[in-house]
């Protein structure tokens, strides 16, 4: 099974209604040993549950904030971040570290040099997902729940219409204007 490499995320309010700011890189490393990235100051709404249904569906915090971090992106882009190193270089070159004062692993800016971004369809981001869930203890029943949720996500076909998926410049992933600015639009 996969296992997230960071500790939990921090969320930071936006100006904008149901957005939030990642304060944390997101690091993940799938069943099949990729490691994929979510980085600071990434836009994200959460698990995106319409307003009509959170009554019954929950709020779109209310699971692990990390899984849909790393599926935002996805979404976003319709390309995938990874980063080109193991687990074990990431620990060697100092880029993933236990910080003892937040009680937490962290992963601090991973060089675009060891990035890289990869196409994926909208049923890999969506399996993504689901696997991301699992790995975070979230329950089989809830991240099977949220998996056959999001096969009904027409934001990935509306922002194809709208123009409003962007290609990932891997130099501008952690700054802050970039995702500002590139998910305005997004929805």
């Amino acid at each position: 099974m996969g296992k997230f490499l960071t500790g939990k995320a921090r969320l930071q309010q936006t100006d904008r209604k149901r957005i939030f700011k990642l304060l944390d890189n997101v690091v993940y490393k799938a069943d099949d040993g990729m490691i994929y990235l979510a980085p600071r100051n990434m836009y994200t709404d959460g698990y995106t549950i319409p307003l009509w249904i959170s009554w019954a569906a929950g709020s779109p915090i209310d699971y692990d904030v990390r899984c849909c971090a790393i599926h935002d992106l996805q979404c976003y882009c319709h390309e995938a971040l990874m980063i080109n190193l193991t687990e074990k270089e990431l620990l060697d070159k100092g880029y993933l570290k236990y910080n003892q004062k937040a009680d937490m692993w962290v992963c601090e800016d991973v060089p675009a040099e060891y990035l890289c971004a990869k196409k994926v369809s909208k049923c890999f981001a969506n399996n993504m997902l689901f696997e991301c869930m699992l790995a975070a203890d979230e329950s089989f029943i809830d991240s099977l729940r949220t998996r056959f949720g999001t096969m009904f996500n027409i934001g990935w076909y509306k922002n194809l219409i709208k123009k409003a998926v962007f290609k990932l410049e891997l130099d501008k992933v952690y700054r802050e204007d970039y995702w500002r600015d590139k998910t305005a639009s997004y929805k």
